[in-house]
């Protein structure tokens, strides 16, 4: 969620990309003209519910999405941070222009320049004609460097000039070329943490940290879990070419689920399910993985309670974050101040 920071006095704003072969020509990858549909990013399974934290992340993705700094999206493995990086781009004034994102995990020190910055003829063997990086292909628009923590020092370093100046040289050219390319960087760790470690480099962070947007974990938003199985659901029989409907039990048990793996590993079970089960009738818990399976039946009631239990960790947590101001957690929860005091009294917060 959005919210100013208290630390340092910066501003604090509180599904992933392969990278494609050097080969492949930049127009190639992951970049886009058209303008989607941006209802299907909220139907996707990254942005739907109506859980208080995925109405705060909503609200904080709008208000980052109206400027052009840079963006730091933090959050588990398979929460969703690219659909992050992709409403950043279509719900903002650069949805017209490019939308580019690479993995920074799959690039080697020795490719990272190539890619980001292109190359010109002769730079290096195989380099047999001009060819522009990322950067100049997301002129204008949003580049999403997924896995930022894992980039090399040299990669850091290299990184962190462009976001200085504002300006690509391509490899084995004299000349620079100015860019303006809103950078999205996501991660499943602690910048900060990094950083401490000696992993990161402390003035790149500042320079990537400017808006942070967290995603919530799917256990803090058990209340869009309905609508999130009966959405994927629906898309993974329509490619399985199934009719089947899922039992109330099979439901109850994926509610029951603690979701390690978040809205991808939801996904992917209810894909694993399509394919499985009978095309017809209704698939029971004997299909489910036996991570699933094996889970006792709920009592009355617990649901709700599991609901109830997680939007409290949620609050306690942004609370924490804010250092107990109700204006700063009520506007990271996309409430207003008497929205958070009633929420805090029904979740029996002190």
């Amino acid at each position: 969620m959005i919210e100013p920071r208290s630390d340092d006095g910066r501003v604090d704003a509180t599904n992933e990309s392969p990278w494609r072969p050097a080969q492949v020509p930049v127009a190639a990858q992951r970049s886009e003209r058209q303008r989607p549909d941006v209802r299907a990013l909220e139907s996707d399974g990254g942005l739907v519910g109506d859980s208080p934290a995925i109405r705060g992340l909503r609200q904080s993705i709008r208000r980052a999405a109206a400027t052009s700094f840079t963006v730091l999206v933090e959050g588990e493995s398979g929460s969703g941070k690219e659909l992050v990086a992709r409403a950043l781009h279509q719900w903002g004034p650069r949805a017209a222009r490019t939308y580019c994102a690479v993995n920074c995990a799959g690039l080697s020190e020795e490719l990272l320049e190539v890619e980001l910055f292109g190359h010109v003829r002769g730079a290096f063997t195989g380099a047999h004609r001009d060819r522009g990086g990322l950067f100049e292909a997301a002129d204008g628009g949003v580049l999403f460097l997924d896995e930022v923590a894992e980039l090399a020092p040299r990669g850091q370093a290299t990184l962190l000039r462009v976001l200085q100046e504002g300006e690509v040289r391509r490899v084995g050219e004299n000349r620079t070329r100015s860019v303006d390319a809103q950078v999205v960087a996501a991660t499943n760790r602690s910048l900060m943490a990094e950083v401490s470690a000696g992993r990161f480099r402390q003035d790149l962070w500042y320079r990537l940290d400017v808006l942070r947007i967290t995603v919530p974990p799917l256990r803090a938003r058990l209340g869009d879990l309905p609508v999130l199985v009966d959405r994927l659901w629906r898309e993974a029989t329509r490619k399985a070419g199934s009719r089947a409907t899922l039992a109330a039990e099979t439901v109850r048990a994926l509610s029951e689920y603690h979701w390690p793996g978040n809205v991808r590993e939801l996904q992917n079970v209810l894909a694993g399910l399509a394919v499985a089960a009978p095309p017809l009738g209704r698939v029971t818990t004997h299909y489910l993985p036996p991570r699933l399976a094996a889970r006792p039946a709920a009592a009355e009631g617990s649901l709700q309670k599991a609901r109830l239990a997680a939007d409290r960790r949620h609050v306690t947590e942004i609370l924490a974050r804010v250092g107990g101001h109700r204006g700063r957690a009520a506007r990271a929860l996309g409430m207003s101040r008497q929205g958070l005091a009633k929420l805090v009294k029904r979740l029996a917060l002190p």
